[in-house]
C-alpha cells in the first residue's frame, strides 16, 4: 500500500507539471492553470515536509524543461546545462511544497489558507536572487489573454493573479481531501457541500470581483493623447550577414516606415552591431537616415566601454561593451541613451568572475558586457518614455521604475533570433502584455525576427507584424500604430510589490503559529 501511495503521488506531481506547461504560450490553455496545481496539492496533502518537497521538485522538473525547451536552440547550450537550469528552478517548487507541508502539519490550517501566500513568496524569491533571478512565466502570466483579469495587476503586479489562481486550486484540493474523509466516514455529498460552501463562496467572490473590476476598467476610455510609432522587424539571420548588410536592410525598411509619418521609428536590439557614438562613418550614416526620415530614431547598438571609461587599461577590459539603445533626433543629435541593466548571466557576461574560476572552454562562450546603472528616461518632444532591452521586459520592478520616473509609454527592443521559430517570442510577448497592464502604459516591441507588436495600456495586443500569409516569426516588415500616452502611474508603478510584502507577513505569521504549536505539543501526525 505504501508503494502504491508513493507512485500515486509521483503520478499526480508529474501531472501537475505537465498541465502547467499547457497553460502558457504557445499552447495558451489558460483555464488549465486554475486546476493544474490540484494534483500536486492533493499529492502533498498530509505528507511530511521532505516527501512533499520531493514531489513538488518533481513537478518543477517536468514544468521548467517544458516551458524552456526552446533554449536548446541556443548555440553552445547543451542537455547538461538544461538539467542544471531545470533542477535549480525546480528547487522553488520544492521550497513551496516543504513550506506548505511544514505549516499545515503544525497548524492544521486548510490548504487554501497556506498555499497561496507561500506560492507568491516562492515566485518573488525566484525573481530576486541576484544574478540567478529568473521570474520567467510566473503563474499569473498564463492569463495574459484574459484582459479583464489582467487589470488587477495595476494594484498587485502579476503576483495578484498568481495568488488568485493558487487559491482556486487549493480550494478544489481541500474539497477533494475533505470528500475522501467524508466518504471514509460513511457520510454523504450533503456534508461535503455544507463544508465547501464558505471557501467556494470566497473564491467565487474574489474571481467575480476581479472580473467585474476589470470590466469597469476596460469600459473607461483610454488616454486621448497619442503619438504614432513605427517598429522595424528586419528578419536578419543570426551571425550570417555582414554589418553593412544589416544596416542596409534596416535603412530600407526605415524608408518604408517614414512614408507613414511616425514621430518615432524603433529598430530592434543590436540592429547596428557597432558603436554608433564613436564610429564616425557609422554615426554619419545613422544621422543621415534620421534626417531623411524626418523623425526620431531609436536603435539598438553595441557600445565599447573603452571609449566611455578611461579606467579600462587592460586588454580584457578594453573589449567590454554595453548593450544600448540610442535616441537620435531628425537633426542628427544624440538625444539620449539607455544601457541594459539586467544582463543575461552566462550569455552577456561572466557571473562572479572574481570569485569563481570558470573552465576556459566554458568562459570563452560567455559575453563580456557591462551593465548600465541608470533608468534613463528618453523623450520625443514632451512625451517621455522608457526603453528596456530583450528579457528585461520580464522584470516587473525594473519596468515600473521607468514609469515611476515619468515614462508615458515603453519600448522593448529585442533580438530573439537565437531561439528560432519556438514558443520563446510568444512567452516574451505574454510577459510584455502583463507589464503594460501593471503600469497601464502602451508598449511597442521591436523584435529582430518577431514578434514585433503594439500593446495598449490595458495589456491588449492590438497589432503585430505579419506577412501576407499571416506569419509572425522570421519575416521582415514595418508596423506603425498610434499609441496612447499615459500620464498617471498606477498604484503598482508608484509603490511596487506591496501585495507581495503582505504575503510575506502572512507567511511569517503562519510560521510563527506553527512554531508556537510545536512548542506547545500541538503538532499532529501525518502520513509519510
Amino acid at each position: 500500500m505504501r508503494a502504491v501511495a508513493v507512485w500515486k503521488g509521483v503520478a499526480l506531481a508529474c501531472g501537475s507539471g505537465a498541465l502547467l506547461v499547457t497553460a502558457f504560450p504557445k499552447i495558451d490553455a489558460a483555464p488549465v492553470a486554475w486546476v493544474a496545481l490540484v494534483p500536486l496539492l492533493v499529492a502533498i496533502d498530509g505528507r511530511r515536509p521532505l516527501p512533499a518537497a520531493l514531489l513538488s521538485f518533481l513537478a518543477g522538473l517536468i514544468f521548467f524543461p517544458g516551458i524552456f525547451y526552446w533554449i536548446m536552440t541556443v548555440p553552445d547550450y547543451n542537455i547538461f546545462d538544461h538539467v542544471i537550469l531545470a533542477s535549480f528552478l525546480a528547487c522553488y517548487f520544492a521550497l513551496f511544497g516543504f513550506a506548505v507541508a511544514w505549516i499545515r502539519n503544525r497548524t492544521g490550517l486548510a490548504m487554501a489558507v497556506v498555499a497561496p501566500p507561500v506560492w507568491v513568496l516562492s515566485e518573488y524569491l525566484r525573481g530576486h536572487v541576484g544574478f540567478l533571478s529568473l521570474p520567467w512565466l510566473l503563474l499569473g502570466y498564463s492569463q495574459y489573454l484574459q484582459t479583464r483579469l489582467l487589470q488587477v495587476t495595476a494594484w498587485s503586479g502579476v503576483y495578484g493573479l498568481s495568488f488568485l489562481i493558487v487559491l482556486t486550486n487549493a480550494v478544489i484540493a481541500d474539497g477533494i481531501r475533505r470528500w475522501q474523509v467524508i466518504r471514509a466516514a460513511g457520510s454523504g455529498l450533503r456534508e461535503l457541500l455544507h463544508w465547501m460552501a464558505p471557501p467556494a463562496a470566497v473564491v467565487t467572490s474574489l474571481v467575480l470581483g476581479t472580473l467585474l473590476y476589470g470590466s469597469v476598467v476596460l469600459a473607461q476610455p483610454l488616454p486621448g493623447e497619442r503619438m504614432k510609432i513605427a517598429v522595424i522587424q528586419g528578419n536578419i539571420p543570426q551571425q550570417t550577414v555582414t554589418r553593412q548588410a544589416m544596416v542596409d536592410r534596416y535603412i530600407a525598411l526605415t524608408r518604408t516606415a517614414a512614408k507613414q509619418a511616425p514621430e518615432l521609428i524603433v529598430w530592434p536590439e543590436t540592429a547596428v552591431p557597432g558603436d554608433v557614438k564613436h564610429d564616425a562613418t557609422l554615426k554619419r550614416l545613422i544621422n543621415q537616415v534620421a534626417a531623411e526620415a524626418g523623425t526620431f530614431l531609436l536603435l539598438g547598438v553595441s557600445e565599447y566601454a573603452k571609449f566611455t571609461n578611461p579606467g579600462f587599461r587592460t586588454p580584457e577590459l578594453r573589449t567590454t561593451w554595453y548593450n544600448s539603445v540610442l535616441l537620435v533626433s531628425p537633426a542628427g543629435r544624440l538625444e539620449g541613451e539607455y544601457r541594459k541593466i539586467n544582463l543575461v548571466p552566462f550569455g552577456e557576461y561572466v557571473p562572479l568572475k572574481h570569485l569563481v574560476t570558470w573552465p576556459k572552454s566554458l568562459a570563452a562562450s560567455f559575453g563580456n558586457a557591462l551593465p548600465g546603472d541608470s533608468y534613463t528616461i528618453l523623450s520625443v518632444g514632451d512625451r517621455p518614455f522608457g526603453a528596456v532591452i530583450c528579457w528585461e521586459i520580464m522584470f516587473g520592478d525594473l519596468v515600473r521604475q521607468f514609469v515611476r520616473r515619468g515614462a508615458s509609454f515603453m519600448i522593448n527592443a529585442t533580438n530573439e533570433s537565437w531561439f528560432g521559430a519556438t514558443a520563446a517570442p510568444y512567452q516574451l510577448l505574454a510577459m510584455s502584455a502583463v507589464r503594460a497592464a501593471e503600469n497601464r502604459v502602451s508598449i511597442a516591441r521591436a523584435a529582430s525576427t518577431g514578434i514585433s507588436s503594439f500593446i495598449d495600456p490595458y495589456g491588449r495586443i492590438v497589432d503585430r507584424v505579419r506577412d501576407s500569409a499571416g506569419r509572425e516569426l522570421f519575416v521582415d516588415g514595418v508596423l506603425a500604430h498610434d499609441v496612447h500616452v499615459s500620464r498617471t502611474p498606477t498604484f503598482y508603478a508608484r509603490h511596487g510589490d506591496v501585495f507581495v510584502f503582505v504575503q510575506m507577513v502572512l507567511v511569517a505569521a503562519l510560521i510563527a503559529v506553527g512554531l508556537a504549536r510545536q512548542r506547545g505539543g500541538g503538532a499532529d501526525g501525518r502520513r509519510n
